[in-house]
C-alpha cells in the first residue's frame, strides 16, 4: 500500500481518521474502567480487613 498519496475524496480520509480515533478512545475507556474496578476491589478489601482484624489479642 502506498500511504504517501492522500485520497482525493476527503470524506474517505476523514472517515478513516474518525474510525481510528474512536478505536483509540474505546481502548482508553476500557482500560480506565478495568483499572477503576481493580482499585475499587482493592479499597473494599482494605476496608474489610480494617474492620475485621485477624488478630484479636
Amino acid at each position: 500500500m502506498n500511504f504517501s498519496e492522500i485520497p482525493e475524496n476527503p470524506f474517505i480520509f476523514l472517515s478513516w481518521v474518525t474510525a481510528i480515533g474512536l478505536f483509540i478512545s474505546l481502548c482508553e475507556a476500557t482500560i480506565k474502567i478495568k483499572l477503576e474496578k481493580r482499585n475499587s476491589y482493592r479499597k473494599r478489601l482494605e476496608l474489610i480487613n480494617n474492620l475485621y482484624p485477624k488478630k484479636l489479642a
